[in-house]
């Protein structure tokens, strides 16, 4: 993760799910709230993506798309799978795909450098994990009422066990 002028650049190494999702977003979301507006999510390294992950980049791109009309989430170089998991969830609109990188080929080599060391990973309670899935999740459903049946199971599911873990504190 890093900065290049007025754009934050991700870079991940391998899955890009729940695991990682919350620092990711703490990161991004930090950059927005400091005003940038452009965002890269550069996927050549990544394995897979899961909902929560796509559901986290939605609702960072709605929330630029609300604030400016320059601003952007591009995915580039997410592979066939990755981007057939983004466009099922409908999100192909408001998250813009560059499959080869053409768009950023130019920044990419000036950020290569930077992005060489990983950050570690810091762990999340249980309680923050469950927090951040239910929000990606419910974000799907605001993306795309066909993802409701998809994930309206989840949903419920972990509004129970926030409240059973608001309950035993």
């Amino acid at each position: 993760m890093g900065c290049l002028g007025s754009v934050a650049w991700v870079r991940i190494d391998g899955p890009a799910n729940q695991e990682n999702a919350g620092q990711i977003r703490d990161f991004l979301r930090g950059r927005f709230e400091k005003g940038w507006s452009r965002f890269v999510i550069d996927l050549q390294n990544c394995i897979g993506i899961d909902s929560t992950f796509i559901g986290m980049l939605y609702r960072l791109a709605a929330d630029v798309t609300e604030k400016s009309e320059s601003g952007s989430v591009d995915v580039i170089h997410p592979g066939d799978r990755n981007e057939r998991s983004i466009r099922k969830l409908g999100l192909d609109a408001m998250i813009r795909i560059d499959r080869d990188g053409a768009s950023w080929s130019e920044e990419k080599h000036l950020v290569e450098e930077n992005l060489k060391h990983p950050l570690c990973s810091q762990k999340q309670t249980r309680e923050e994990r469950a927090e951040l899935v239910l929000d990606a999740h419910e974000a799907l459903i605001e993306a795309n009422e066909e993802n409701r049946s998809r994930f309206c199971d989840v949903v419920e599911f972990l509004k129970k066990d926030l409240e059973s873990q608001g309950s035993e504190s």
